[in-house]
């Protein structure tokens, strides 16, 4: 695992365009289980009253983000002169971005990439 830890749990925060992520771990599975709900229904109660017009069966995929597909590609800038890089990415298909770190537990992306078209 990313973490390294059992009990470990990765919390992605995206504000005004920038992504961050917090690792956190603790030694019972039971306590990290019982943070994870408590965030779970602050970001539900969050939604329900920020958007309280929208269907709940449109709220409850936007409570937690499941990264479809995590780990190491190379990459080189957008001139392709630079040599390739090897970096950690991120799929998220709910924000449509592929972010991109330098090390997996970095807490802010080095960049992103926006997949897909704005208007959809």
């Amino acid at each position: 695992e990313k973490i390294q830890h059992a009990h470990g749990l990765q919390i992605t925060d995206t504000t005004d365009g920038q992504t961050r992520n917090l690792f956190v771990y603790h030694e019972s599975g039971k306590e990290i289980v019982d943070w994870f709900n408590a965030i779970r229904a602050a970001r539900y109660h969050y939604l329900k009253t920020t958007f309280p017009a929208v269907p709940e069966p449109e709220l409850i995929p936007r409570i937690t983000r499941n990264f479809v597909k995590e780990g190491y590609m190379e990459k080189t800038g957008p001139k392709q002169k630079e040599a390739f890089k090897v970096r950690w990415f991120c799929l998220d298909s709910q924000e449509r971005n592929l972010m991109y770190f330098k090390n997996p537990l970095d807490a802010f992306a080095q960049g992103q990439v926006f997949i897909g078209r704005m208007d959809r």
